[in-house]
């Protein structure tokens, strides 16, 4: 008797092998969803404020324009102050402005910047009490 061909078993476990892992390969008939457009700052956002004296805080914000302006928004639960506290910002090209705006008690100022996709807000601002001024920084994202 003759030994068998090891090369042909070879070539054959090695085109198995292929197949196999061309069936393991996911296919889907559905195109890939595309990430959402945003063609204004309004909608819900994300927010992580961070500020020396109190850590990170995570929470959610909702930025509407005022009704019969073009460049004054409303961000509702500014500085995680609850869903029926605002504030006006204004809006100036890729820049939000906050001006001596008050909200529970405190007045804050600052500004920030605006992504160019409208995906993110980088916010820089400051709240008075009266007694205490604290530095805050939060970032918007969608």
């Amino acid at each position: 008797m003759k030994p068998g061909n090891p090369a042909g078993v070879t070539t054959k476990l090695l085109i198995l092998a292929i197949v196999s892992g061309l069936l393991i390969i996911p296919v889907s008939c559905e195109p890939a969803e595309t990430p959402a457009t945003f063609t204004s700052v309004s909608g819900v956002y994300t927010c992580q404020e961070t500020s020396p004296h109190s850590g990170v805080r995570r929470y959610v914000v909702e930025i509407n324009r005022v009704s019969g302006s073009d460049n004054l928004y409303i961000i509702t639960n500014f500085h995680n102050s609850g869903e029926i506290e605002f504030i006006y910002t204004e809006k100036a090209g890729d820049s939000l402005l906050i001006d001596n705006q008050v909200i529970t008690g405190l007045v804050v100022n600052g500004s920030g910047s605006i992504a160019e996709d409208f995906r993110m807000i980088d916010l820089y601002y400051e709240t008075d009490d009266a007694l205490t001024v604290l530095d805050y920084y939060a970032r918007y994202s969608r």
